[in-house]
């Protein structure tokens, strides 16, 4: 089974039985399909959220980059958020935030901070615009069409334009 069914698989799981999406996440060989899976049990569980969320933001740690380190955080940060686990919540996006803002090259680093982003959304709008400030001040906008985008699109967000996106359902 390939790492992306891995994670669906216990994406799936973690609304219904989320003793068995855990196990299930856990065997996930690819970090970053770890991460989520893990990120959607910590979503779901009604066991402890934050020592999943803290498995989770282990998987992503093991990523092969640091695209990959930071943005797969951002589903941690949100399941967090949305367990009313604001203060673990914002401690992971600092550290996500830490190395997204070193991503290279510049298209990926708007990519990751876009994500981020969003997720900061399911925090608070301090942290949303904390997030954007960063985002505009690290991808400038006539460096790459991804970084023209993810600002763009970020305004949106802030303006109430449009939603973030919805990473659990």
């Amino acid at each position: 089974m390939s790492a992306t069914l891995q994670r669906d698989h216990a994406s799936t799981l973690a609304k219904s039985n989320p003793k068995k999406a855990l196990a299930q996440a856990r065997k996930v060989k690819e970090p970053w399909f770890r991460a989520q899976g893990l990120s959607w049990v910590a979503r779901f569980t009604d066991g402890d959220p934050v020592a999943i969320a803290s498995e989770a933001a282990k998987a992503a740690r093991e990523c092969e980059d640091d695209y990959k380190r930071s943005a797969v955080r951002a589903w941690e940060i949100a399941a967090l958020a949305e367990r009313d686990f604001k203060k673990d919540a914002r401690k992971s996006l600092s550290e996500a935030l830490a190395i997204a803002k070193c991503v290279e090259p510049i298209s990926s680093r708007s990519e990751a901070l876009l994500l981020l982003l969003q997720a900061a959304f399911k925090i608070g709008r301090d942290e949303a615009e904390r997030v954007y400030e960063i985002l505009k001040a690290s991808c400038p906008v006539d460096e790459h069409w991804r970084s023209k985008r993810a600002v763009r699109d970020g305004g949106r967000m802030l303006s109430g334009e449009s939603e973030p996106r919805p990473f659990f359902w």
